[in-house]
């Protein structure tokens, strides 16, 4: 497949599944296209960027992309992703039955549901990957999930379960988001060569990743144009407790605690409980 034949959908995370090929990565002088400045995705950036900050200057992903953090705490990561790439799927899954109820939504629900495939594939890569970092077969049920781990899943869980398709997407999109910014923030200086998790790394900061990234959000502004004040407000303040969600499980795997966002921390945690 050219770069040219890579299917519009392709999500970050096919992209890192598919890090294998290099037919499927964009070269690396592609210029990659800013996430929107206007709409409440503006606002909800700015409020979860003392997270996403915090992310990318974590000592986990700065050993991850200079190839220097051992690899059993790597593989430990890749772990317990497996465990929030199974429920994540069936978030976005849930999100796209929901949508699907709605007239004038039919895009919206194939690319939820392609992200779904997408994200249960990449579970699969995963298993695979984490298992050849420690030479041994990864049995996914014998993982004991950490507690923030579970606790990003309950709150993923219970937005799109209970709260409405608006707070729903927010609560997902960080995954997106996240994941995009700091690839595009920290690959151009990456060791590539000699780095043991060169597969991974190169699947990050993509063109894919980027499309993908800019049409969750997009959905996510679509949502959010019907909604109520109260709804959008709501929407803010579940992105930026997903996105300290998402800081917290790097954390919580590399088991250091600096660079914590603390000025946020009793908001955000309101925010996952109430949601």
């Amino acid at each position: 497949m050219s770069v040219n034949e890579v299917p519009v959908m392709l999500s970050r995370r096919e992209c890192l599944k598919a890090a294998f090929c290099a037919t499927c990565l964009v070269s690396a002088g592609s210029v990659l296209a800013a996430l929107p400045e206007s709409g409440w995705s503006a606002e909800a950036f700015s409020a979860a960027n003392p997270s996403l900050e915090a992310v990318k200057r974590h000592a986990f992903l700065q050993g991850v992309f200079q190839g220097t953090l051992a690899k059993e705490k790597f593989a430990a990561y890749l772990c317990q992703n497996i465990g929030y790439l199974d429920n994540y799927a069936r978030c976005l899954d849930y999100l796209a039955v929901r949508l699907s109820r709605s007239r004038g939504f039919e895009k919206e629900v194939q690319a939820l549901r392609q992200w779904v495939q997408e994200t249960r594939d990449l579970r699969v890569w995963t298993i695979d990957y984490a298992g050849s970092m420690i030479g041994q077969k990864i049995d996914p049920l014998k993982i004991v999930p950490l507690p923030e781990l579970l606790a990003y899943q309950d709150f993923e869980t219970r937005c799109v379960r209970d709260a409405e398709p608006a707070i729903a997407m927010a609560a997902l999109l960080p995954c997106f988001w996240v994941w995009n910014e700091f690839g595009k923030a920290l690959r151009p200086g990456a060791v590539i060569e000699g780095n043991p998790f060169r597969d991974w790394v190169e699947g990050m900061g993509s063109e894919a990743a980027d499309v993908s990234a800019r049409k969750a959000t997009a959905l996510a502004d679509r949502l959010a144009a019907a909604a109520s004040d109260d709804v959008r407000k709501r929407m803010t303040d579940v992105f930026a407790a997903g996105c300290w969600l998402e800081w917290q499980l790097f954390d919580a795997v590399s088991q250091g605690k600096n660079n914590e966002p603390q000025s946020q921390n009793g908001k955000l945690r309101e925010s996952i409980q109430a949601c």
